[in-house]
C-alpha cells in the first residue's frame, strides 16, 4: 500500500479510496462541519458535542491537519487554548459532505426515521439552540 499524507491508497490511484480515507471516516465529516459551522473550533467544543473520546478525537485531528484539511493554532495561556480552523482545502470539501447530507436527510425523512437535531442545525434544517448546540449528547 502506498500512502499520501495519512492517506492510504488500496487500489493504486484510485480517487475515491484518497477521498473516503481524507475526509469519509467515521468521524472527519462530523468534525469538519463543527469547524466550518463556528469557524474556529476548541478541542473541549468537540468533546462537549460529539460522543468521541479524546484519544479518537486527537488522532482525527492530527490527520485532518497533516492532510491539509485543518490548521491548529495553539495560544502560549495558561490553561493552554487550541484553535481549529478550515484551509481552503478544507472548505473545499464542505460542499461534497453538505450533499452527502442533504441526500441522507431526504431519505431519512422519506422514510419517517428520527434525525439528530445538531446535524440538523449544522446543516440549516434547524434553528440554532444553544442548549443543544452545547451538550447534544447530555439530553
Amino acid at each position: 500500500m502506498k500512502a499520501i499524507g495519512n492517506v492510504e491508497l488500496f487500489f493504486k490511484g484510485d480517487p475515491y479510496n484518497f477521498a473516503i480515507k481524507a475526509f469519509c471516516t467515521r468521524w472527519k465529516p462530523f468534525l469538519i462541519k463543527a469547524i466550518g459551522y463556528d469557524e474556529t473550533t476548541r478541542f473541549n467544543r468537540f468533546t462537549k458535542q460529539l460522543p468521541i473520546s479524546e484519544k479518537v478525537l486527537t488522532e482525527n485531528l492530527r490527520e485532518l491537519e497533516a492532510d491539509g484539511l485543518i490548521t491548529r493554532t495553539v495560544y502560549a495561556e495558561v490553561p493552554p487554548r487550541v484553535e481549529y480552523k478550515l484551509t481552503e482545502l478544507g472548505r473545499s470539501v464542505c460542499p461534497i459532505l453538505e450533499a452527502i447530507y442533504d441526500w441522507g436527510w431526504n431519505e431519512m425523512k422519506r422514510l419517517g426515521l428520527p434525525i439528530d437535531p445538531l446535524g440538523e442545525m449544522w446543516h440549516g434544517y434547524r434553528e440554532r439552540d444553544e442548549k443543544v448546540m452545547e451538550s447534544p449528547f447530555k439530553r
